[in-house]
C-alpha cells in the first residue's frame, strides 16, 4: 500500500492524509453507522491517531453508541460529508470513512461488525468474518 493516502470531503474544504498502514478496514453495520451514511453500513480504515493529519474546518457530532462509548462523528461544515471520527474508549485509533479516500480502491474490507443491526435486506460478503458487535 503506497503512503501517505489522501482524502476529503465533497467540496474540498476539508483534506487529510493517513502516514500509515490502517490497522483494521472494517464495514460497520451499526444503526448509527447507518443514518450517518444514509446506507446499509459505513466502510471504515481504522488508523493511528498519529497518522491522520487533517487541513481544513469540520465539526465533531458526539453520539452514544451502542457499545455504550461516546463517538465523536467528523462532518464538513461546508458539505456536511462524513469523513472521519474519534472513540471515547479507543483514543489511539480513529475511523476514517473509506468513500472520503481520494482512491477508495485501497480499502479491501477485513470483517464486517455489529453484524447484529444489519438490515435483513443487507447482502454481505459470506466470506468475511461476522461479529455480532464490535471487533475488539
Amino acid at each position: 500500500m503506497k503512503l501517505p493516502m489522501t482524502g476529503g470531503c465533497l467540496c474540498g474544504a476539508v483534506r487529510y492524509e493517513i502516514s500509515a498502514r490502517p490497522v483494521r478496514m472494517v464495514n460497520c453495520h451499526c444503526r448509527s453507522c447507518q443514518k450517518c451514511s444514509g446506507s446499509a453500513y459505513l466502510a471504515l480504515l481504522f488508523v493511528p491517531d498519529s497518522a491522520l493529519k487533517v487541513a481544513g474546518s469540520y465539526r465533531e457530532h458526539p453520539t452514544i453508541a451502542a457499545s455504550g462509548n461516546t463517538v465523536y462523528r467528523a462532518f464538513c461544515t461546508q458539505c456536511g460529508t462524513p469523513l472521519f471520527g474519534r472513540n471515547s474508549a479507543f483514543t489511539q485509533l480513529r475511523p476514517v470513512v473509506a468513500m472520503t479516500l481520494d482512491d477508495p480502491g485501497l480499502y479491501h474490507p477485513e470483517l464486517d461488525m455489529w453484524v447484529a443491526d444489519a438490515q435483513p435486506w443487507d447482502t454481505m460478503n459470506p466470506d468475511l468474518p461476522k461479529y455480532p458487535g464490535n471487533f475488539w
